[in-house]
């Protein structure tokens, strides 16, 4: 902050009160511009999350609006299934149209029975279709949060690794330099060395502003301040692939929110049916009605009356209304089986993905292939220390070692992805359903 100085002068080397009242002033408003400054700074100060995959769900769970959002929607179609029941309110009316006589009359409309019944048929499979789109929508929250989190994981392990080789490169570049003016390198090496330089840096910004914008997206998912960071909570532990298709296939099927979803929507097409056929059938109209004596307010001359509607033209109605339920209930059925094939299919393509990702990161945890490139690594130095080892092989050697740590972190990586969406198709809904 850049605070202009004020001089003051007072006449004939005395200080006046107004210039005291002035510096007092002055010196107040610094204070509070100080002190104003460094609460905002206080309250803009980003805050650090350690973050695991585990909290990365919880973190999606707990704030995501879309997940709110899903969750009151259940929750109101749930509330709709009570009152579906009750008839409409009744009518209270008084009369006194004539003279010295006052009538009140209560009308209640009952409609046909079982109508109400039906109509919660249809509220309550309506709401369990809703509970399970939130279900749904939570699972697929959880899958974004997992596969930001991997990516996030990713992008901060290779940002460790490329700050390391842009460091190294540049001590290499001075060796280099330095050797190549005494004579014992051709220039061409050195090309190559300001090549390899400039790719370093050139990965270096391309992965940091790749990470940056992977904490963009957790603080999205998470529905936390823009400026919020994160730091890696320790190693991940990713489990071995020794899951069999046909079960998973087989607990898709049964446990899918989306399929819950189809099978309520068929419920509801049930109910609406039978809602259907009790449509145009006779409603009932029940009236009890009396006689208010104003002089002494004795009630008198009870009676009641009863209607009932004449369906004239209930076949023609009920018909096509009837007809039209059916084929909707039908479409809802080959509805379900469309869903039941796509997830079927989408748990294949899940597990084959998922077995090809572990294979892979197999490879280089069982298979001995990152600690033979550790090792290898390890002896380069040494040698290239004692000066056993040109320039070049050292060269090769780290640039295999960069990129064998690279891909052994973007295998993890993709396992853990790879899981998150077998589980996502799977619909295992171990700590995700409300």
């Amino acid at each position: 902050m850049n605070l202009s100085v004020v001089y003051l002068r007072p006449q004939k080397g005395v200080m006046t009160v107004k210039s005291l009242k002035l510096i007092g002033f002055l010196m107040i408003s610094w204070m509070g511009v100080f002190g104003l400054t460094s609460a905002q700074e206080a309250n803009s100060a980003p805050s650090t999350v350690e973050l695991t995959l585990q909290k990365a769900e919880e973190l999606a769970l707990a704030g995501n609006p879309h997940i709110h959002a899903a969750d009151d929607r259940a929750k109101a179609a749930d509330k709709e299934v009570l009152p579906a029941f009750f008839p409409e309110d009744p009518m209270v009316m008084v009369d006194t149209t004539n003279p010295g006589m006052q009538m009140w009359m209560v009308e209640e409309k009952m409609g046909f029975p079982g109508k109400g019944a039906a109509k919660a048929d249809v509220k309550g499979a309506e709401a369990r279709g809703m509970k399970a789109e939130a279900i749904s929508t939570r699972w697929s929250i959880v899958l974004q949060a997992q596969q930001a989190y991997w990516e996030f994981y990713y992008r901060g392990k290779v940002d460790a690794i490329l700050q390391e080789a842009q460091t190294r490169w540049k001590n290499l570049a001075q060796v280099l330099q330095s050797k190549e003016l005494t004579g014992q390198w051709l220039s061409v090496k050195a090309i190559r060395m300001q090549m390899e330089t400039a790719k370093a840096l050139n990965e270096l910004i391309t992965n940091s502003r790749a990470l940056k914008v992977s904490q963009f997206n957790l603080n999205h998912l998470f529905s936390l301040p823009h400026f919020t960071a994160y730091r890696l909570g320790g190693e991940p532990s990713l489990p071995p692939f020794a899951v069999k298709e046909e079960e998973l296939v087989r607990e898709a099927l049964g446990q899918s929110s989306e399929i819950t979803s189809y099978r309520a929507a068929i419920e509801a097409r049930e109910a609406r049916q039978s809602m259907a056929s009790l449509d145009y059938l006779p409603d009932l109209d029940v009236w009890l009605s009396g006689v208010r004596d104003p002089n002494n307010g004795s009630f008198s001359n009870y009676g009641f009356r009863l209607g009932v509607s004449v369906p004239l033209f209930f076949p023609a109605k009920q018909a096509q209304e009837s007809g039209a339920a059916s084929e909707e209930l039908s479409a809802a059925k080959y509805d379900l089986q469309g869903k039941q094939n796509e997830v079927i299919h989408m748990v294949e393509d899940a597990y084959v993905n998922a077995d090809s990702a572990w294979r892979i990161l197999k490879l280089y945890e069982e298979g001995g292939l990152l600690k033979q490139t550790e090792r290898a690594w390890a002896s380069t130095q040494t040698a290239y220390h004692n000066e056993e080892m040109p320039l070049s092989d050292y060269v090769e050697t780290y640039n295999t070692y960069v990129e064998t740590l690279t891909n052994y972190y973007q295998a993890q990586a993709d396992y853990g992805k790879a899981l998150a969406e077998l589980k996502y198709q799977v619909g295992e809904s171990k700590g995700v359903t409300p």
